[in-house]
C-alpha cells in the first residue's frame, strides 16, 4: 500500500510542478517578446494586432532599426497622417496598414468605402477604403521625405482576426504602383 501512496504523491506533485513549469516558460517567453517588441515600440503604442505584426517581423529576421511603428507624418494642411508600419528595405520602402475585421468584408479597389457584414447580413458597417488610405500614407510619405523620391515605395494592407474577404473587385495593377 505505501508503494501506491508513493506513485499517488509523485503524481500529485508532478501535475503543480508542470504546471509551474509550464507557466515559468510562457512568462519567459512572454518578458522576451516584450523585450523584443520595445526594441521596435512601446508595448501600450498603437493597436495589438500591429504590434503582432512587428513581434513577428522581428522574430523573421527584419532587423529593427528598420521598422517604424505607428508613425505621425504632418500633411501639407496641418492634420496629421497616421500610418501603422513601415519597413525601410534595401529593394524599397513597404508601408503597411493593418486591419483587424470579423466577418465578411465586401469592397471595390474604385470606391473609397468598403462594407464589413457581421451577423449573417444583419449588421453593415462602412469604412474608408484601405488600398485608398494607404496610398495617401504613401503620398504623405513622399511628399515629407523628399531624398527619397526615387526609391520604391510598396503598399501592403494586413487584414487580422476571423473575416473572409468576399468579392473584392477591380484591382489593377495601376492601383499598386
Amino acid at each position: 500500500m505505501p508503494h501506491w501512496n508513493t506513485i499517488t504523491w509523485i503524481i500529485i506533485v508532478s501535475v503543480p510542478l508542470i504546471g509551474i513549469i509550464s507557466l515559468f516558460i510562457s512568462s519567459s517567453i512572454a518578458r522576451r517578446n516584450k523585450e523584443l517588441l520595445e526594441t521596435v515600440t512601446r508595448s501600450n503604442r498603437g493597436t495589438a494586432t500591429e504590434r503582432a505584426l512587428v513581434l513577428n517581423l522581428l522574430k523573421n529576421g527584419i532587423p529593427a532599426q528598420t521598422i517604424f511603428h505607428d508613425l505621425y507624418v504632418k500633411k501639407p494642411n496641418g492634420i496629421y497622417s497616421q500610418i501603422d508600419l513601415v519597413v525601410v528595405t534595401s529593394v524599397g520602402v513597404i508601408v503597411i496598414e493593418v486591419k483587424e475585421f470579423s466577418g465578411w468584408i465586401f469592397g471595390n479597389g474604385k470606391h473609397s468605402q468598403w462594407t464589413q457584414v457581421l451577423a449573417y447580413g444583419k449588421e453593415k458597417f462602412r469604412f474608408y477604403n484601405p488600398i485608398m488610405q494607404n496610398n495617401s500614407h504613401i503620398q504623405t510619405l513622399k511628399k515629407q521625405l523628399k531624398q527619397f523620391e526615387k526609391i520604391p515605395f510598396f503598399s501592403i494592407v494586413v487584414f487580422y482576426g476571423d473575416c473572409v474577404l468576399k468579392r473584392l473587385i477591380s484591382f489593377q495593377m495601376e492601383h499598386f504602383l
